[in-house]
């Protein structure tokens, strides 16, 4: 029987590292099938959007030079919604089968994960909304004060989840949570970035010759079947990869809230108690 894993607990930086890759190795299965069906389409359909209007515009033949071409900025308008959609939702189904899971769910589906994540999921654009507006603003004043809360606000989604609580009071939880420990939650990000980074490329190999193959054939930006197959399994691979870095930062999530509210220490000890109490008690014989 493969050990359950304790969340609520105290880690190091290679606890916490190493905790994430148990994690997914654990819940390959489960969690591979929720980000498959559910993370994965919204995803393949903003990276096809792109490619669609790259080669429409005719960007791989356009001389910048002479000027942007015509509906670049339309083209941003459009993506910056998909994308935020797409990324909030790889997340939030993310966060919600961790959620399942710290709840004690030991056969978690994608229908269950959808049902909570559905849930959450306008919080949760509402709160990156909010953050973007928050990070820029701290970048106008200062650079260094954006760069302190992008970092600060790494948990808010993963409260929004966990906790079930409004955005704003999120956000200044994950702001508490984060004091004292704000260099290692940027480590942790920057190293699991890296790692995460590194492992998709085995997924964009395809990407690299399909457009190696049409640079030959001076039609680096068509959009064809090539594209399309290429795109997608790249997308899977983000898909499935990505959520590496969700999970390593719900680790250093619970890691803050053991170390400042010790709450899995108070149900280690609430269970033992209902374990003495409900024990049977041997009265010996008469």
């Amino acid at each position: 029987m493969t050990e359950w894993i304790n969340l609520r607990e105290e880690r190091d930086f290679g606890e916490k590292f190493n905790a994430t890759f148990q994690f997914a190795r654990q819940n390959f299965k489960n969690l591979s099938l929720s980000l498959l069906f559910l993370g994965a389409p919204l995803m393949i359909v903003g990276n096809l959007l792109v490619a669609y209007m790259q080669a429409d515009m005719q960007i791989g033949t356009f001389d910048f030079a002479q000027g942007l071409p015509d509906g670049f900025w339309a083209l941003y308008l459009i993506l910056i919604p998909v994308y935020l959609i797409a990324y909030s939702w790889l997340m939030t189904v993310t966060y919600a089968y961790i959620t399942e899971y710290l709840n004690g769910n030991r056969e978690i589906t994608p229908s269950q994960v959808f049902s909570r994540a559905s849930q959450k999921i306008v919080k949760i654009i509402l709160s990156g909304i909010i953050m973007s507006i928050m990070i820029g603003f701290g970048s106008l004043l200062l650079l260094i004060p954006g760069i302190y809360l992008v970092v600060a606000l790494t948990f808010v989604q993963v409260i929004i989840l966990v906790e079930d609580v409004p955005v704003f009071k999120s956000i200044s939880r994950s702001i508490s949570l984060i004091k004292g420990k704000w260099w290692s939650t940027f480590g942790l990000v920057i190293v699991m970035s890296i790692v995460v980074g590194l492992m998709q490329l085995i997924f964009t190999i395809p990407t690299y010759i399909s457009l190696f193959v049409r640079g030959l054939h001076q039609n680096l930006f068509a959009f064809d079947a090539g594209t399309i197959l290429t795109n997608s399994i790249a997308t899977i691979g983000i898909s499935l990869l990505y959520p590496l870095l969700f999970i390593a930062i719900a680790f250093q999530y619970f890691n803050m809230v053991e170390r400042h509210e010790n709450k899995g220490l108070k149900q280690q000890i609430d269970l033992a108690g209902v374990q003495v109490e409900t024990a049977p008690k041997n009265e010996g014989e008469y």
